[in-house]
């Protein structure tokens, strides 16, 4: 007997409209912030390192990534999750596009990592990985063989 299992690249709904993620920075006209949603720090940092930006951590809560000669910062809100702050000299479709284009590395590396787990987890339980297929949409189909219990476990 075999089970077969589907990891996709998880879509992170966003329900904000692009007037609701873009918010300008009150009393500093020289800069704005996108809302993302982005929560697990390792992950975003991964991410942008995956998209072929170097990060640089400014604390653990904040990060600084640059493309050419400009500088994005990563930065925590209230609510645990990432904004990032352009420059207003960056066009906003500009800044959009690049949140989208890490947003999709972000949920590459959420599945990288679910992966992992599951590999992990499955040998725990007496599954055998019979094969491995990527997909031309990143999804990764998984077949396992079910096996008895091993040791009692």
């Amino acid at each position: 007997m075999s089970i077969e299992l589907i990891l996709i690249p998880i879509g992170i709904a966003v329900v904000q409209s692009v007037g609701e993620r873009i918010e300008r920075s009150k009393g500093q006209e020289k800069t704005y912030k996108i809302k993302t949603v982005m929560k697990r720090e390792h992950l975003l940092k991964q991410a942008i390192e995956q998209y072929g930006c170097e990060v640089k951590n400014l604390n653990q809560k904040n990060y600084l990534t640059e493309i050419g000669d400009i500088k994005i910062h990563f930065q925590l809100d209230g609510n645990g999750v990432f904004e990032a702050v352009f420059d207003n000299s960056v066009a906003t479709k500009a800044a959009l596009e690049f949140i989208e284009n890490v947003n999709e590395e972000y949920k590459y590396a959420i599945q990288q990592e679910t992966y992992r787990k599951l590999l992990q987890r499955a040998e725990q339980k007496g599954l055998d990985l019979e094969s491995e297929e990527i997909q031309g949409d990143r999804s990764i189909l998984l077949t396992f063989n079910v096996n008895s219990m091993r040791d009692g476990g």
